[in-house]
């Protein structure tokens, strides 16, 4: 069988790493070759906290045992992985386990495996409370900003559905994550919502009197639902090239809204859409620092879903 796409999984052990090989199972086409990839530290973080070479602590503290009760531990969540990927249905020759060494810091190390031609980029959200979430630290957050060379799905606290939500713009970004929806979800089980978020125009005013008129605005969101209808037409057919029936394809224009990101997280909330995706960069280059306003702020408050940040 030939495979569509190379998809490094970074997995770690934890209730996270659970959570990103259920995903996959769950909602991967089985075509997917999945490499799932581990950093090995020669010493507990908190002993680099004081210094990047913790070795000068081995006379003190039990260093070696620590490092081949790490490395039985892996070799064993490894195997277990493998057996869940292969129970969902994934052939043996699709799956693959590597592990390194940790060298200039676990993010840097992934982002550097990232480059040794991978299609898709998989990891799990940091931290296991919503206030962790939100302040966005650790390797998750360090790689969603770093990785621009390949799409980067964070996988959300429990993704249950296989609704997805696919943020189209008009942008060259929305079409790219809607070819990669459709190379990486498996046709057999996801729905897709195709959602677009119309603005008014006076979301940007400021001052206490009304410069924009309900005819101004009506104007303003049929001028828009008339660019953007060819726009979805062209959504829906690509994904049904990609084996996704009509049936599987609803589409959503949601209007007069304030908030982009809080649109298309409200929606994916209302509607059970545990997956969204969207292009990293939208329509606007000044929207894009490190990465996507609507993007992040997704990121930050829809913290149960898993998110697709598609470059």
């Amino acid at each position: 069988m030939k495979r569509i796409s190379r998809t490094l999984v970074a997995i770690d052990g934890s209730a996270r790493s659970y959570a990103a090989l259920a995903y996959l199972g769950k909602l991967f086409s089985k075509q997917v070759e999945i490499v799932l990839f581990h950093i090995m530290a020669e010493a507990p973080a908190s002993l680099r906290d004081l210094s990047p070479d913790p070795s000068y602590e081995k006379e003190r503290y039990p260093l070696a045992l620590w490092k081949t009760s790490q490395e039985e531990f892996i070799a064993e969540f490894m195997t277990l992985a493998c057996d869940i990927l292969y129970a969902s249905g994934f052939a043996k020759d699709a799956v693959s386990v590597k592990t390194q060494a940790l060298g200039s810091g676990v993010a840097r190390d992934i982002l550097a495996e990232s480059r040794q031609g991978y299609d898709v980029l998989v990891v799990g959200r940091t931290g296991i409370s919503k206030v962790e979430d939100i302040s966005l630290g650790g390797i998750a957050a360090k790689l969603v900003d770093a990785i621009v060379h390949l799409p980067i799905i964070v996988v959300g606290e429990k993704p249950e559905s296989n609704k997805t939500l696919i943020a189209i713009d008009g942008s060259a970004g929305s079409m790219k994550a809607v070819r990669c929806a459709g190379a990486l979800l498996d046709p057999a089980e996801c729905e897709i919502l195709l959602c677009h978020v119309i603005r008014p125009l006076s979301v940007q005013h400021m001052g206490a009197k009304e410069l924009f008129l309900p005819k101004h605005e009506a104007d303003w969101i049929a001028a828009n639902k008339r660019k953007i209808v060819p726009v979805i037409n062209e959504a829906k057919r690509r994904l049904k090239k990609a084996r996704f029936s009509e049936e599987q394809i609803s589409c959503e224009i949601l209007t007069y809204q304030k908030s982009r990101a809080g649109a298309i997280v409200d929606a994916a909330t209302k509607g059970g859409y545990d997956t969204i995706v969207l292009g990293r960069r939208g329509r606007t280059a000044v929207g894009e620092f490190m990465m996507g306003r609507v993007s992040r702020k997704i990121l930050h408050f829809g913290y149960r879903s898993t998110l697709w940040i598609v470059s």
